[in-house]
């Protein structure tokens, strides 16, 4: 009989525990893509807002340039963890020009490609 409660308590003790967790795990909600200039100019800024919103992230590239013909792997911060797929690209070139890709799916894709 107590082996019984001892399980009845431990399986008690792990549902609980499983309900008060916070939600899924901080790595689940991270975004990383690859992100390749196909272009002729250096990328110089790239931000990321979830669609619709207008409201940009820091710059992902940070102190880094993204020269042409190459590729850069970036943390695309969910923010709330919510959960988000989709966002949109704001590109800035190093002659202050910009380039917006609305609406990416950054759960069904591992990379991104800027072209003009």
């Amino acid at each position: 009989m107590f082996k019984i409660r001892g399980s009845a308590v431990m399986a008690g003790s792990v549902l609980c525990a499983l309900q008060s967790a916070p939600g899924p795990p901080a790595l689940a909600l991270e975004r990383h893509i690859e992100l390749t200039n196909n272009t002729r100019m250096a990328i110089v800024e790239v931000y990321a807002a979830h669609t619709g919103t207008g409201r940009w992230q820091n710059d992902l590239l940070g102190d880094e340039i993204l020269l042409p013909a190459n590729s850069l792997r970036v943390d695309i911060d969910d923010g709330d963890g919510a959960g988000y797929c989709r966002f949109d690209l704001k590109t800035v070139f190093d002659d202050g020009t910009t380039v917006i890709r609305r609406n990416i799916n950054l759960c069904a894709v591992e990379g991104f490609a800027v072209s003009r």
